[in-house]
């Protein structure tokens, strides 16, 4: 197979394939499985996928897919930093919840697409809502070091990593 091009992400919609995704990490796969419909009905998480250009998106599984939602975190918990200076008792954030690339297609450049397409959206939604940080709990350390790639920092005091939020042309 050659390069491969990929959709820009959109909303999980009803009736797109989920089935026969597999990116090696349990937890990732078994959340867009089990449990992406159930976020998108509820309302709990906004759930993004993006597939092979070229595919039928009822019939092909995405290629990798991310989450965002709202979600603050006790400035008490923080030990310190940007983060916590100036922050009302709950730090108001977007929380990158989950963010999975099919094994076919990692080192393809996708995550690292569905990262910048989060932060975009991030950045516009913090303009509009009031938020800090995009945060992220790495599902290992493999993770945690794709995400430092990418200007993440760790929170002191927590396990998760966050990078700041800047609205355009700020």
């Amino acid at each position: 197979m050659g390069v491969a091009k990929f959709t820009r992400p959109v909303h999980l919609e009803e009736g797109m394939a989920l089935e026969g995704f597999s990116s090696g990490q349990p937890f990732v796969d078994g959340w867009l499985a089990t449990r992406a419909t159930k976020a998108r009905q509820r309302g709990s998480a906004v759930v993004y996928v993006s597939h092979r250009a070229g595919t039928d998106v009822r019939a092909e599984p995405p290629a990798g897919f991310y989450t965002l939602s709202s979600a603050s975190i006790d400035r008490d918990l923080i030990g310190g930093g940007w983060l916590k200076r100036n922050a009302p008792s709950e730090v108001p954030v977007i929380l990158l919840g989950v963010l999975g690339v099919d094994s076919r297609y990692q080192g393809s450049g996708l995550g690292r697409m569905l990262l910048r397409d989060a932060s975009a959206r991030a950045v516009a939604i913090a303009g509009d809502i009031g938020a800090k940080a995009l945060v992220v709990d790495p599902v290992d350390e493999e993770a945690a070091a794709f995400y430092a790639r990418n200007g993440f920092e760790r929170i002191p005091g927590l396990g998760r990593m966050f990078v700041q939020l800047k609205a355009a042309g700020s």
